[in-house]
């Protein structure tokens, strides 16, 4: 089994043709359908089906292209380090990040990251946990930053915790909830969710499965943080925030009087954010670097609840 040969494997997958994946490679057409044969020839199985609307993977074609990808990554990882080594500073780093972890270190981190390191091209993605552990898994991502009620997740990855965050119900001032205390009278009401209806770890479900209470019916749901502040501070919707964004410290900052907290009573979940990677041994030097700038404005984070580094 050849590189060029899973090079061409993971082209064909991902424009789902012969042609498109020739063009993108600068390999003629013969030639790559060439490699692919060879390869099945290898393997003994068929890796692709043809049709006229192009082609798709079989089942050994998926379990093969997830583990080239995994090569390929590592491969461009290995590279950028002999690179680093040699005093040349080009690299990139990919890095999820949840809606409540990218309050906190993260930008501090990214800024400082960006002064030592200019030529290294940082790219953030705003996922959901299960989606950066998907890319983290097929090495599209280098770094996870996720935040999560329940703990650390699987025990495929490192899971190191970086600091804690509470939560608040808010409601913009002047609405007429503003004086409830309890959750429960609070579910017939109009609300905001910033996550997908159907996520278990999300803060809302969080805090509804703690209390055994049933999510609310009418709901208005905003995939962007800052349309979804605009709305709760515009309308009389109830929603849910992280502290990042009532004490100035977040990259959500707001008038203090236009969005103000429920004195809710009733017990709200804290969230802690972990820091997720595969393996320090296998960070890339770029990633090593900027996993330092994050546990280092972490500790010196302003207010909230640093933690305690987790030992291996």
């Amino acid at each position: 089994m050849k590189l060029q040969q899973l090079r061409i494997l993971l082209a064909v997958a991902q424009h789902g043709s012969i042609h498109e994946a020739s063009r993108s490679l600068h390999v003629s057409q013969p030639a790559l359908s060439k490699a692919i044969a060879e390869l099945e020839r290898e393997l003994g199985v068929t890796l692709m089906s043809r049709s006229v609307r192009g082609v798709s993977l079989t089942a050994y074609g998926v379990a093969l292209v997830k583990r080239a990808s995994l090569v390929e990554q590592e491969l461009r990882h290995a590279l950028e380090d002999i690179e680093a080594i040699r005093g040349h500073a080009d690299a990139q780093l990919n890095i999820g990040f949840t809606a409540v972890a990218s309050s906190g270190p993260l930008p501090d981190a990214m800024a400082a990251f960006r002064k030592r390191f200019p030529n290294v091209g940082l790219r953030g993605f705003e996922l959901r946990p299960q989606q950066i552990l998907e890319g983290l898994r097929e090495g599209r991502l280098d770094l996870g930053l996720i935040s999560t009620n329940s703990g650390p997740g699987t025990g495929a990855f490192q899971w190191e915790p970086l600091f804690s965050i509470g939560m608040s119900l808010a409601v913009r001032a002047g609405h007429p909830l503003r004086r409830v205390r309890r959750l429960r009278p609070l579910l017939d009401a109009d609300w905001l969710v910033l996550d997908p209806l159907d996520d278990p770890g999300s803060p809302l479900a969080s805090v509804m499965r703690l209390h055994r209470l049933d999510m609310p019916k009418r709901v208005v749901q905003s995939a962007s943080n800052l349309l979804g502040l605009q709305l709760a501070t515009r309308t009389d919707l109830i929603s849910m925030w992280s502290d990042f964004v009532f004490d100035g410290t977040g990259p959500l900052r707001l008038d203090a009087s236009s969005l103000i907290r429920l004195p809710i009573s009733d017990e709200l979940p804290e969230f802690r954010v972990f820091l997720v990677y595969r393996s320090e041994d296998l960070m890339t030097h770029a990633c090593a670097e900027f996993s330092k700038e994050v546990r280092h404005c972490a500790q010196t984070m302003p207010r909230g609840r640093p933690a305690v580094r987790a030992g291996r």
